[in-house]
């Protein structure tokens, strides 16, 4: 055989040799980066409840926020009535006490 076959099958074994590294090189890196993709998912995931957590807690801080806004105006209501009924006593008191100074008189 030609010298050059030799050399031709030379190149080749060494072409084949090469291919393997990179193949399992590439392989190693296919690998960790597989690892690192399966930590995001992960964590992606937490990510996830945690948003759908923060989003349940803030429907029911706007529930309860509507309900202490109709407590509110319920209180103001009830201070307003209070207010009636606090100016019709004090009201009463000074009718009461004319009529004590003009007919009870000493």
């Amino acid at each position: 055989m030609p010298s050059w076959t030799w050399l031709a099958l030379g190149i080749f074994a060494l072409a084949l040799v090469a291919t393997a590294i990179f193949a399992v090189y590439a392989i190693g890196k296919v690998r960790r980066a597989q690892a690192v993709a399966e930590r995001l998912q992960a964590r992606v995931d937490e990510l996830a409840r945690s948003a759908e957590e923060v989003e349940r807690r803030l429907a029911h801080a706007q529930a309860r926020a509507e309900e202490l806004e109709r407590e509110r105006a319920r209180v103001e209501v009830s201070l307003d009535r209070l207010s009636v009924l606090t100016w019709a006593l004090a009201d009463a008191r000074k009718g009461v006490t004319r009529l004590r100074r003009t007919y009870l008189r000493k």
